[in-house]
């Protein structure tokens, strides 16, 4: 097939560092032309993926020359729109941050469009997915899907990962330590990890981005307890440096308080081998079997009790639970089967 993938221009494809639907474009890409599909990616510049259609010279994030970066978004579905003709599909990919453009600018398209929502529903962006219900959609979750039912969903397909590019880790690093992966904003909870982390008399590593709306929490919440003893700020990882901190942890914190419609770092840890703890919200329970990969908490009381059960699980079972229902071909097999289906005639089919 001849398939389109309209990426988030934010950051490259894939990602230097932080981006993790860019990751999955970047991955999706590569399974889809190693399988023979002809893939065309709309993106930055600065992306090395296959098939690039270069939108910007560089992601958004990292254009400090930008005076209305908006101004390439709408460049970027201009260009879309003027090749419609040359695809069989074209997957959108939508997320947060003012994401959810492609849903208007590529609806009536002639050639089939399917959208991944790679973002939660909120109370701003639910009118919009209300209005333009009967478009094609993919979720990522269960939980994402049964949040806002009356969708036209085609499909739910996790994510999923190469596992040849992550290593397994039989064993955490000696001396233990815990580790924190994601954004350092307060919905995620770097500060409830800290306070674990004292409990327990554990070190923690701290690894994320910090934007510019962030850095009072930063500043005033996070700052105070780094002091490369007990609590290490790593910023923000490489491929890399980012599964080497995974795989060496004890557990992986991830009381994030956000109804997270997937969950990359999650499926990322267990991959590598280190089991992961968090809050009962959005998706976790489907990635993670509790007891076994990892635990799910509901207090406070239960993240601590949790992260010092988590050292006695099996870390071959934490890796074996990634690799099939989260494995890359999987998730392309399913995209495969979607794309395949999408090329028929538009039929609604809400929830």
């Amino acid at each position: 097939m001849r398939i389109a993938q309209v990426a988030p221009l934010w950051e490259p494809v894939p990602p230097t560092r932080y981006g993790a639907v860019e990751t999955l474009v970047a991955s999706l890409t590569g399974e889809l032309v190693r399988r023979g599909h002809q893939v065309t990616v709309f993106a930055s510049g600065d992306s090395s993926v296959a098939g690039l259609s270069a939108v910007c010279p560089r992601a958004l994030n990292h254009d400090d020359s930008l005076v209305e970066p908006e101004a390439y978004r709408l460049m970027q579905m201009r260009q879309v729109i003027d090749r419609v003709s040359e695809f069989d599909v074209i997957h959108s990919h939508l997320h947060s941050n003012t994401g959810c453009l492609g849903l208007v600018a590529l609806a009536g398209m002639s050639t089939p469009v399917v959208h991944t929502v790679h973002c939660f529903f909120n109370t701003d962006n639910t009118p919009l997915f209300r209005r333009l219900a009967d478009e094609r959609f993919v979720a990522v979750s269960a939980d994402q899907r049964s949040s806002m039912p009356g969708l036209n969903y085609q499909a739910t397909v996790h994510h999923g990962v190469d596992l040849s590019r992550i290593p397994f880790c039989e064993a955490p690093d000696s001396p233990p330590y815990l580790a924190f992966l994601g954004r350092l904003r307060p919905e995620k909870g770097a500060h409830i990890a800290i306070e674990v982390a004292r409990r327990l008399r554990l070190p923690l590593k701290i690894a994320g981005r910090v934007k510019a709306a962030d850095r009072s929490y930063m500043r005033q919440t996070i700052q105070p307890h780094i002091d490369g003893d007990q609590v290490e700020y790593l910023g923000e990882l490489d491929h890399t440096s980012k599964l080497q901190l995974l795989g060496g942890a004890v557990a992986t914190l991830l009381p994030t308080t956000l109804p997270e419609p997937f969950g990359l770092v999650t499926i990322e840890s267990m991959a590598t081998g280190t089991p992961v703890v968090g809050f009962d919200t959005g998706a976790f329970r489907e990635l993670v079997v509790h007891g076994r990969t990892g635990f799910i908490a509901r207090t406070m009381d239960d993240l601590t009790r949790y992260t010092r059960l988590a050292a006695r699980l099996d870390r071959a079972a934490c890796r074996s639970r990634v690799a099939r229902p989260f494995s890359l071909p999987h998730m392309v097999d399913q995209y495969e089967a979607v794309y395949q289906a999408v090329r028929q005639p538009l039929i609604a089919t809400p929830g």
